[in-house]
Order: C-alpha cells, then structure tokens, then sequence
C-alpha cells in the first residue's frame, strides 16, 4: 500500500524562511532510515503559498487566487509517499518524523489504485 505524508506547514515556513538546521538534518535522517528501508517513493518539500495560486468556483466559474493563503495550518510544507504493508507502519514512520520536528502535524492518506 502506499501512503501520502502531508506535512503541515508553519508560519516560519510559511514566511519563507528554512527549517531550523537541527531539525533539517533530523528529518534528513529519517528520510535515509526510510531509503534505507526501501519505503520511502518520493521526497519533496514545497515553497511558501506566496509562490503558489488556487482555483475556487464560486457561483461555477472559476476564480484564480494568487497566494499567500490565510489558512496556515491548512498548508502542506511536504509530501512524503512511502509504500508500506499497512496504515499501522505507515503511523509508525510519521511518528519518526514527528519526533524529528516536535509539533509537527502530518496527515497519512492511503493512495488509490
């Protein structure tokens, strides 16, 4: 099975600023444990929403919106796809990532097909 790690962004992150060093290279580390492991699919952090655009449809037309976006804690820093036997190991490799960066929020979606 494969699951998307959606790492929730922050306001220093969103603010376009890097992680702190100490929690880049804790998370670099779970990421080779996760090479190493050979679950780990694809890797990739993404820039501030100020970088970005959303499409709405109020009324049924679309709308184009130009970032930054209000909702901060609704944004995604990172995508994380693992392929796992199940949602339980999937649980257990976010938690490493949360233990690299305390107050961390990760969702874990399985992806279809």
């Amino acid at each position: 099975m494969r699951y998307m790690l959606l790492h929730k962004t922050n306001d220093k992150l969103e603010a376009g600023l890097p992680p702190e060093a100490d929690v880049l290279a804790r998370a670099d580390a779970v990421l080779e444990e996760m090479r190493q492991a050979g679950v780990l699919l694809v890797a990739e952090g993404l820039m501030p929403s100020s970088r970005g655009a959303r499409i709405a449809f109020p009324g049924g037309s679309p709308r184009v919106v130009d970032g930054p976006f209000t909702e901060t804690k609704e944004l995604v820093a990172g995508v994380s796809i693992i392929r796992v036997d199940s949602l339980d190991e999937a649980v257990r490799w976010a938690l490493r990532f949360a233990e690299a960066d305390p107050g961390t929020e990760i969702d874990i979606l399985e992806l279809a097909g």
